[in-house]
């Protein structure tokens, strides 16, 4: 089985996408990956003959939402292993195949992590190893063939294409916008009857700006693992009431590895919650390990993603950060994390980075980036009075930069690497 093969078992006349309000059937999904495959055919027929019996890894660098799902299952039809990698990234060429990798038995595709760090890596994955899980998901996150669940952004994103073929396993619609646009993504939820959402915490904030009344027909809010918390919540409520919200932690190597519904939500924002079924999670050290049948080739379990976090008595797992997000200061280890959680939990502050410099001495300091609320005015003597109540003197940023917005890739996180960019 493979992705291509799973669309074109469902009813070709059902409606399955719906993109910047243009609506795609599961048969013209189908037949626009065979046109596709076909043209590549043609093309380079007789190279690709010859690679028949060894699969090559092809670049699908598309920025349309269309092109790249179509693409990535044109690949399956000509037997090579679709990786849809960010449009405007300065890795790889579109239409690029990639024969130095070895690739291992009964990949179907390849997904490309980066992290924090800024260098790709590639992992291959069954059709089982992701497709295995989706009947387990979708009964947690309320998919079945009804479902008409919207999302925004890049396939590339691998949050994104998991729910993209959840959602077609189940026979069910996935509801779509290209553009980064609040407004439209409200008007598309509404005039598309989306009863699910799904976007990272940075984007979903978003929305109770532009919703002007209440959408009673979304009955649940996905979303990946940043900072979130009751005040998140209760605040999206006010758009969605009858929504039930689903926090989740999750990674391109495994699968979805915990999670937390809103009622069990409180004002700390690093809660990831308990552990999906069939999925074994547990600290040693600091670092969350998991345990799973559920992930990429050539990984061992148990597993880990060099996440530090930490548990409550009633097993309950918190997020504290990456490794990385640990700064050694003058000796003392300093979470990124917890500075950052606290900046964003003042009114004034929409959005906050934490990083360790040292431009100005040679020894590291901290530095903050910060984004304000629309309409505030930054006070530093003001931010830095509220800081002291919650933070040693030694976790206090030694500089603040005000920023219009953080630098973000392709799946939401902050990109650290480019905050000294944008002062």
């Amino acid at each position: 089985m493979d992705y291509y093969k799973l669309l074109a078992s469902q009813k070709p006349e059902k409606e399955a996408l719906v993109v910047d309000g243009i609506s795609y059937t599961y048969g013209r999904l189908v037949e626009m990956a065979d046109m596709l495959s076909g043209r590549w055919g043609a093309e380079k027929g007789k190279l690709r003959q010859e690679r028949t019996a060894c699969p090559v890894v092809h670049i699908i660098k598309e920025k349309d939402i269309v092109t790249q799902l179509v693409s990535f299952l044109a690949c399956s039809v000509i037997g090579e292993i679709p990786l849809i990698v960010p449009y405007d990234t300065r890795q790889y060429k579109n239409g690029q195949l990639l024969e130095e990798i070895e690739i291992p038995p009964g990949a179907c595709m390849a997904v490309s992590t980066s992290g924090t760090t800024g260098k790709p890596k590639i992992y291959f994955r069954t059709y089982e190893s992701w497709a295995g899980y989706f009947p387990i998901q979708n009964d947690i996150f309320m998919v079945n063939g009804d479902s008409r669940l919207f999302m925004q952004g890049s396939l590339a994103f691998t949050g994104n294409l998991n729910l993209y073929m959840a959602q077609f396993y189940a026979g069910a619609a996935v509801i779509a916008e290209n553009a980064f646009s609040p407004k439209k993504w409200a008007d598309a939820i509404e005039k598309q009857k989306a009863g699910s959402i799904y976007l990272i915490p940075s984007k979903l904030m978003l929305l109770p700006k532009v919703v002007k009344e209440k959408m009673p027909g979304v009955s649940m809010v996905i979303s990946g693992s940043q900072s979130f918390g009751k005040k998140e919540a209760d605040e999206l409520k006010k758009c969605f009431p009858n929504t039930k919200i689903l926090l989740y932690y999750a990674a391109s190597e495994l699968n979805y590895v915990t999670y937390v519904m809103d009622d069990d939500m409180t004002e700390e924002r690093s809660l990831i919650g308990r552990p999906f079924p069939q999925v074994e999670a547990f600290l040693q050290d600091g670092e969350i390990y998991v345990n799973t049948k559920y992930h990429v080739e050539g990984i061992c379990c148990p597993y880990s993603l060099s996440d530090n976090a930490y548990q409550d008595e009633e097993g309950n797992f918190y997020f504290a950060g990456r490794k990385d997000d640990i700064l050694l200061i003058r000796g003392r280890k300093i979470s990124a994390i917890k500075i950052e959680n606290i900046l964003e939990q003042l009114p004034e502050i929409r959005e906050a980075a934490v990083t360790g410099e040292n431009k100005e001495t040679g020894e590291p300091y901290l530095v903050a980036y910060i984004a304000l609320q629309e309409g505030e005015k930054y006070q530093e003597q003001k931010v830095c009075q509220k800081l002291r109540q919650s933070l040693a003197h030694y976790e206090m940023p030694r500089r603040f930069y005000t920023v219009k917005k953080l630098p973000r890739n392709e799946s939401g996180k902050v990109d650290k690497q480019r905050l000294n960019m944008v002062q």
